[in-house]
């Protein structure tokens, strides 16, 4: 199985989602006085997590679902 098939995601909307992923984990999870709500943090921060484990796999579901490609084609 060819896994750069897989691979949705190009280089720019990677940095993108780590940088706003580290963002959401920062005001979800440790920065506790920016959400008051703690489900409304949990979920910041796990929605910041999930672009994080997509950027590092170059892969989203949800573009996958759409039918969205950014990843350069070789």
């Amino acid at each position: 199985m060819n896994f750069r098939k897989l691979r949705n995601l190009g280089r720019l909307d990677q940095v993108l989602r780590i940088g706003i992923g580290c963002a959401l984990i920062y005001a979800g999870l440790i920065d506790t006085d920016f959400i008051q709500d703690p489900l409304s943090s949990y979920l910041v921060g796990a929605f910041g997590a999930v672009n994080i484990v997509a950027a590092l796999a170059r892969y989203c579901p949800l573009y996958a679902l759409v039918g969205i490609n950014t990843a350069r084609i070789d």
